[in-house]
């Protein structure tokens, strides 16, 4: 069992994982090893304050995800699956989210992994200010986002984030950072995964493990042609 205790960097990657797919997982291998991670945790979402409601429920999704993480071995001691959302009031904001996680993780900093076209709609958030007082930011390239947009998204945000060549990072007013990671995309939705499963087919950058469990249990209306 991986220790949630004297974590020094902490990840946090949300989302709905309906279902978690290869490019969830290259992702957060990329993120380990770009930012120097002591510990990345999957924070899948109960149920989204503005976003589709999962197909999948909860446990499903929290299942399979468990599976694809025990099916990478170099994800030992490094990435666990929060069930910390299923604990909060619906709906629940990741202001929310971050302030739990505080509570049951002692860490020195904790790092919000997001797309840089969650970057673009940041401002929008829930209480981004006091958000932005609790995290660090890693904005994840994503193709439908220009590289020159990043920098005056987060020069726009509560911090006022800086760029700074020497770290060849950003620091906002409040001491918070952020970092741009590009060499990394998501080759494919987690939306083209349930249409060709509902279509009998079985997606080919669907890990091995959460398709065993969809096989298992009839997800997402799998039906073999």
């Amino acid at each position: 069992m991986v220790s949630w205790k004297n974590k020094r960097l902490v990840g946090l990657f949300g989302g709905t994982f309906d279902p978690v797919h290869q490019g969830h997982l290259d992702l957060v291998r990329h993120v380990l090893d770009r930012c120097g991670l002591d510990l990345l945790l999957f924070i899948p979402a109960n149920r989204p304050p503005h976003k589709r409601q999962p197909v999948a429920s909860f446990t499903d999704r929290v299942a399979m995800l468990n599976a694809a993480i025990a099916d990478r071995p170099d994800f030992t001691e490094q990435v666990l699956c929060s069930l910390v959302e299923h604990k909060l009031p619906i709906p629940s904001y990741t202001i929310h989210t971050v302030q739990a996680l505080r509570e049951e993780i002692e860490a020195e900093r904790f790092s919000l992994v997001i797309g840089a076209d969650s970057l673009l709609e940041l401002g929008q958030w829930y209480r981004v200010d006091e958000l932005l007082d609790l995290v660090d930011l890693i904005v994840v390239q994503r193709g439908t986002v220009d590289k020159a947009l990043i920098s005056p998204a987060l020069t726009a945000l509560p911090p006022a984030y800086e760029f700074h060549p020497g770290y060849r990072r950003w620091i906002g007013s409040n001491g918070r950072l952020a970092d741009y990671l590009d060499g990394i995309e998501l080759p494919v939705s987690s939306s083209s995964i349930r249409e060709d499963l509902r279509n009998g087919r079985r997606p080919p950058l669907l890990p091995s493990a959460v398709f065993h469990y969809i096989q298992q249990h009839a997800l997402y209306g799998w039906k073999p042609s």
